[in-house]
C-alpha cells in the first residue's frame, strides 16, 4: 500500500511538473490575431498573455488586450510606427482571479505563478517564467512576451519578460514597459527602492551605463545625446525655459546624483510624460526598420498605385486575384512562376492557381525553402493565357480583419521587381 500511495504521489508530482500550460482553444487554435501587419520576419512581435484571469474573465482579459494596443497606438513613437508590430494574443486560464501579493500574505492558484515583489512591491515577475514562454509560444512568433495580470494593483517590470497589472491608467505601464524591452531604455528614476536607496551617488569610478538615454559624462562633447543639445544650454542643466530642454539632468538609473538623464520630463521617469526627445529617436530608430517606405507614406502616389496593384485585401472566406503583373518580362511559353504570400498562415488558408477554363494547375505549399513564412505556389504559365489565384479560409468562415499579402514573384528562378 505504501508504494502504491508512493508510486500515485510520483505520478501527480511529474504530472503537475511537466504539465502543459491551459490554455484557451478558439477557433481551433490555441491564439489569436489581434493585430497583423505582414510577416513574422519583418515584423516586431508581440505576444500578449494574461495570469489570474478564470475562464470566465476570458472577455474581460481579450478587452485589455484591446487596451493596450490602443495605448500603443495613441503613444508616440509607438503611434507613427503601428506598422511594425504584430500583435497576437493567447488566451491563459488560472484557478483564481488576481495574483500573488507577498507582503500581503495574499496568494493565489495562477497558472503563471505570477507575483508582486516583495523588496520593491511594484515591480511584478513570475516564479515560472518557462510556463509563459511556454503560453507564448503558441502565436506565430514573439519578440516580446507581455503578461497581463488580473490585479487592480499598480505595477510592471520589464526583463526577459514584460509584465503589467491591468490598474486604472495602465495604458502608461504598457508603454513604459516596452520602452525598457524594445529600445533597451533606462528607468530615469532617482531611486529603485526610495524606502532604502534615495540621495545615491553614482560612484565616479563607475562605468558608462550602455541605455542611450543615460549618462555619467559632464563634458559636452562625451554626450551621447550631444547632437541634441544646443551651444547656449548650461551642463549640467537646470533650466526647463522654454519646457523642454535637451541638455543633462541630474537624477535617473536610479541615481539621485552622478547619473544624468536627456530632459527634465520623460516617459522612462514618469509614465504620465511623453518620451523624451533621446528616448523617442532610439525607438523611432528600431520601430521605422519594421515598416516599408509606403507603409510610413500610405498617401503618397507611388504607395497608391503598389497597393491598387500587389496588395490584396483579404476580408471574404474566399478571394481571387490575378497574379502580380510583369511589365518587363519577355512573352514566352512555358515559363516557369513562383510566388510567395509570406502572410498567409497555411494553417488557415488554401491557395490555389486556376487557368481561363477554371482548371486547377497548380495548389499552394506551406514555404519551407525561404528564410520568410507562408504559402508558395508554382506553376507553368503559357503565352497568351490567364492565370488567377484563389485563396480559400479553411473554416469557410469571412475574416473580420483584412490581411495585407505582398506577393513576391519568380520568374524562371529570378526574382521580378514588382
Amino acid at each position: 500500500m505504501k508504494k502504491i500511495l508512493i508510486t500515485c504521489f510520483c505520478i501527480l508530482f511529474f504530472h503537475q511538473l511537466f504539465a502543459a500550460v491551459n490554455v484557451q482553444v478558439i477557433g481551433g487554435r490555441r491564439y489569436s490575431s489581434v493585430l497583423v501587419n505582414g510577416s513574422t520576419s519583418a515584423k516586431y512581435d508581440i505576444v500578449f498573455i494574461g495570469d489570474g484571469f478564470r475562464l470566465q474573465d476570458q472577455a474581460a482579459f481579450n478587452a485589455r488586450v484591446e487596451d493596450a494596443v490602443n495605448a500603443l497606438r495613441n503613444m508616440p513613437p509607438y503611434s507613427a510606427n503601428i506598422c511594425s508590430f504584430n500583435i497576437w494574443r493567447v488566451n491563459v486560464i488560472s484557478v483564481d482571479s488576481g495574483v500573488d501579493h507577498p507582503n500581503q500574505s495574499i496568494f493565489r492558484n495562477t497558472e503563471l505563478d505570477c507575483t508582486y515583489g516583495t523588496t520593491v512591491e511594484r515591480c511584478i515577475g513570475s516564479s515560472s517564467p518557462a510556463k509563459c514562454n511556454e503560453a507564448a509560444a503558441f502565436a506565430p512568433a514573439a519578440d516580446a512576451v507581455f503578461v497581463l495580470v488580473n490585479d487592480m494593483q499598480w505595477g510592471g517590470c520589464a526583463g526577459g519578460l514584460v509584465f503589467s497589472s491591468i490598474s486604472p491608467g495602465f495604458a502608461g505601464i504598457i508603454t513604459h514597459e516596452l520602452g525598457h524591452k524594445i529600445g533597451s531604455l533606462a528607468d530615469e528614476y532617482d531611486c529603485y527602492n526610495c524606502a532604502t536607496d534615495l540621495n545615491r551617488t553614482y560612484p565616479a569610478a563607475g562605468a558608462e551605463p550602455t541605455a542611450v538615454n543615460i549618462t555619467k559624462q559632464t563634458v559636452r562633447a562625451s554626450i551621447k545625446w550631444n547632437s541634441l543639445i544646443a551651444a547656449a544650454t548650461p551642463l549640467p542643466t537646470t533650466s526647463d525655459v522654454p519646457a523642454g530642454v535637451v541638455g543633462i539632468w541630474e537624477g535617473g538609473g536610479y541615481y539621485r546624483f552622478g547619473l544624468y538623464r536627456p530632459q527634465s520630463s520623460c516617459h522612462m521617469r514618469s509614465t504620465g510624460s511623453a518620451f523624451c526627445a533621446v528616448c523617442s529617436g532610439e525607438m523611432n530608430r528600431i520601430l521605422s526598420a519594421k515598416c516599408t517606405a509606403c507603409e510610413r507614406d500610405p498617401g503618397s502616389f507611388a504607395c497608391l498605385i503598389s497597393r491598387l496593384r500587389y496588395i490584396i485585401y483579404i476580408r471574404e472566406p474566399r478571394y481571387v486575384f490575378e497574379p502580380p503583373l510583369c511589365c518587363f518580362c519577355p512573352l514566352m511559353d512555358d515559363i516557369r512562376v513562383r510566388i510567395i504570400l509570406e502572410e498567409l498562415d497555411a494553417r488557415q488558408y488554401t491557395v490555389v492557381v486556376k487557368d481561363q477554363n477554371q482548371k486547377v494547375v497548380a495548389e499552394g505549399k506551406i514555404n519551407q525553402n525561404e528564410k520568410t513564412n507562408g504559402i508558395v505556389v508554382e506553376y507553368n504559365e503559357k503565352k497568351g493565357a490567364n492565370y488567377n489565384i484563389e485563396v480559400n479560409a479553411k473554416n469557410g468562415k469571412a475574416l473580420n480583419t483584412a490581411l495585407l499579402v505582398r506577393p513576391k514573384m519568380y520568374r524562371n528562378g529570378k526574382a521580378v521587381q514588382l
